[in-house]
């Protein structure tokens, strides 16, 4: 599947998106996926857990993920000068393993899906450790004029875009990991086949060039 469309899927989440000029928008997606893309190429072909053992985080089973807008959380990460972790919730991995299959594409494994989870989150461990936010380096949008005085704000939703890319690019897989999530939210019933198919045909139209 397109990976600017579900790049867009997941930024159209953000509180601020209708703030992002329509023009503007092929540019954050595309910046926001180059991020995550190159930053796994510096990477490639290292296993997932072997980052985390060099890195220094620890990886923690933890209790049952807690539902947020319909989806179960994974997991939670800890960051600090004390160091970092990641709590793993194994039911919501193992509910995303169970549900992620479709379009002809057989359901990921636990083992899989809990791959994509970390990587996912290893990126952002990285900016943490090499204090480079993609979302910092990215423009603010102005949220507010009044009287030539501008406010503004970033777009957070750009980091997330960024570590599916980092993901996808580091586990080479087909798409960008929040297809599964989509996916989870259909077959649970959560969401409508036929809603996400509008939701992708609206995202489609407001980046109709595919770019590389």
């Amino acid at each position: 599947m397109d990976e600017r469309v579900l790049a867009l899927c997941e930024l159209s989440n953000d509180m601020l998106f209708h703030k992002i000029p329509r023009e503007q928008l092929p540019f954050y997606v595309d910046e926001s996926l180059k991020a995550g893309r190159e930053t796994a190429r510096t990477l490639a072909g290292r296993d997932v857990l072997e980052l985390y053992r060099e890195s220094g985080i620890a990886i923690r089973e933890g209790g049952s993920g807690k539902r947020s807008y319909g989806l179960i959380l994974r997991g939670q990460v800890t960051m600090g000068k004390e160091g970092c972790s990641v709590e793993i919730y194994r039911d919501s991995i193992e509910a995303l393993s169970l549900h992620s299959g479709g379009d002809g594409e057989a359901a990921l494994t636990y083992d899989e899906a809990l791959r994509v989870h970390l990587a996912h989150e290893y990126f952002h461990f990285w900016e943490y450790q090499n204090d480079c936010s993609v979302v910092e380096r990215l423009p603010a949008v102005i949220t507010l004029s009044v009287l030539g005085l501008h406010r503004k704000a970033r777009i957070n939703r750009c980091g997330e875009v960024a570590a599916h890319a980092f993901a996808k690019e580091l586990l080479n897989l087909s798409d960008l990991p929040n297809l599964y999530d989509y996916r989870y939210l259909i077959d649970t019933g959560a969401m409508e086949r036929a809603a996400f198919d509008r939701l992708c045909a609206e995202m489609a139209a407001l980046v109709p060039n595919n770019q590389e």
